[in-house]
């Protein structure tokens, strides 16, 4: 994983099909889909905005094409992502989780695990399958 820095938030660039995503579905992170253009415009204008709606600021992003989620979860043909279509995320630790769920409805933002969930299903696979994310 690469890593870089915007405006002393850390971004870490999800390489390859490794245990983040795991770890971003089991802590269902707040995922931004289609984040194109300038990363660090996206993440302060984020974080201005979470700030001013009294959610608190991520102090980790994480960002990943479609070519990484859909290797991860072996989405292929019609519900594969654009290769290479932009994703933002983050975890919700120390944040106001009830607000960032009002927050992320207006900004039509999704959870990762709702991503994975509703991945598994255009799959035609079992969402409860202890095995999937191996």
């Amino acid at each position: 994983m690469a890593n870089s820095s915007i405006s002393n938030v850390l971004i870490q660039h999800v390489q390859s099909c490794d245990v983040t995503f795991a770890a971003m579905k089991a802590g269902s992170f707040y995922t931004i889909i289609g984040a194109g253009g300038d990363l660090s415009e996206w993440v302060n204008g984020y974080n201005d905005l979470l700030k001013e709606q009294g959610i608190g600021t991520p102090k980790q992003w994480y960002t990943f094409n479609g070519s990484h989620i859909n290797s991860a979860y072996d989405l292929e043909g019609t519900v594969a992502y654009k290769s290479d279509l932009p994703f933002l995320a983050f975890p919700l630790d120390g944040l106001d989780v009830g607000k960032l769920a009002i927050f992320r409805l207006r900004m039509e933002d999704k959870w990762f695990d709702d991503i994975v969930a509703n991945n598994a299903i255009r799959m035609g696979r079992d969402t409860d399958d202890p095995d999937e994310d191996e």
